[in-house]
C-alpha cells in the first residue's frame, strides 16, 4: 500500500483554529444536589492510594477522583460530576483547570493498541496481502482535537457478533498499526493499518459492530527527530487519506501531579 507524501502545516493550522473554537463545547448540566456534570474523553492515570487523574482531550483540564478501581482504565469516554467550588486554577499547574474530588462514571472503554515495527509485523505475517483487508470504515472520532497525551483515537468495525437465537457469541477483529522506520519524516508519522475481519467457521447469522480504539504513540517519541508540529497519516488501504495533527509534545503521556 502506498502513502502520499505531503506537508502538514496547512492542515495542522486549520485544525488548530477549529479545535480552539470547539474546546468549550462540553455542555455542563446541574442536578438537584448542585453538582455540575459533563461528558469527556480522555486519559486516566493514578492509583487507589493517591487518586486518579483524568486528563480531558482537547482542553487543559484535569479531574481528580479519589474513588477506587479506575486502574483498569487507560483511555475512556466518561462522565464527570463535581461541585463548582472544586473547580479552580492553581499556580503549581499553570495552564490547567483542576477539578478536585470529582465523581466519575465510565461510559465506554477504549482498547489500547501499541504500534509494532514493520520487521516484527513481517515476521508474524501481519502485513501479507492475504492477511490484510481494506478498511473502509476507519475514521477519527475526535479529529478536531488532534492527537495528544501520547494517544490518538480511531473508530472502525471492532467485533463480529454471532446470533444463535438463544444467545450471542462474539469475536474481536484483529487490528494492528505498523510503522516502517525507513518511511518516516520529520513532519509526518506514517502508520499502516492491518485489519483482519475474519468470520469464524460455522457462523451463519452474524453482524459487524463498531468500536473505538486508542493508539499509544508514546513509544515512537524517539523514532525520528520530529518537527514541533506534524501529522499522523494512517494508510488503511482505501483511497481516502486519513491524517491528524499532533505537536511534538503530544507524544508524551500525562503524569499525575499530587501537589497542587
Amino acid at each position: 500500500m502506498k502513502t502520499k507524501r505531503f506537508s502538514c502545516s496547512i492542515y495542522a493550522w486549520t485544525l488548530f483554529v477549529c479545535a480552539f473554537g470547539l474546546v468549550s463545547c462540553h455542555d455542563l448540566t446541574i442536578d438537584n444536589g448542585g453538582y455540575l456534570s459533563m461528558m469527556n474523553r480522555g486519559t486516566i492515570v493514578g492509583n487507589d492510594e493517591d487518586g486518579y487523574y483524568l486528563f480531558s482531550d482537547g482542553r487543559n483540564e484535569v479531574a481528580i477522583c479519589y474513588g477506587k478501581g479506575l486502574d483498569k482504565y487507560e483511555r475512556a469516554y466518561y462522565s464527570l460530576s463535581f461541585k463548582e467550588e472544586n473547580r479552580f486554577f492553581s499556580d503549581r499547574t499553570p495552564g490547567f483547570t483542576i477539578i478536585d474530588n470529582a465523581r466519575v462514571g465510565i461510559v465506554e472503554t477504549y482498547k489500547v493498541i501499541h504500534p509494532i515495527s514493520k520487521a516484527e509485523a513481517d515476521k508474524r505475517g501481519i502485513t501479507h496481502p492475504d492477511s490484510c483487508s481494506v478498511d473502509e470504515n476507519f475514521y477519527f472520532p475526535n479529529f478536531f482535537y488532534g492527537a495528544n497525551c501520547g494517544y490518538f483515537d480511531f473508530s472502525t468495525l471492532a467485533t463480529i457478533t454471532h446470533d444463535l437465537y438463544t444467545h450471542y457469541e462474539y469475536a474481536s477483529i484483529p487490528i494492528d498499526l505498523v510503522y516502517d522506520p525507513a518511511r518516516q519524516s520529520p513532519d509526518t508519522l506514517r502508520l499502516e493499518l492491518c485489519y483482519r475481519p475474519y468470520v469464524p467457521e460455522g457462523w451463519e447469522k452474524y453482524r459487524y459492530e463498531a468500536g473505538t480504539f486508542s493508539c499509544d504513540i508514546s513509544g515512537l517519541t524517539n523514532l525520528q527527530e520530529w518537527n514541533d508540529s506534524l501529522c499522523i497519516v494512517v494508510d488503511t488501504g482505501d483511497k481516502q487519506l486519513h491524517y491528524m495533527p499532533i505537536s511534538k509534545k503530544g507524544f508524551k503521556k500525562p503524569e499525575p501531579f499530587f501537589d497542587f
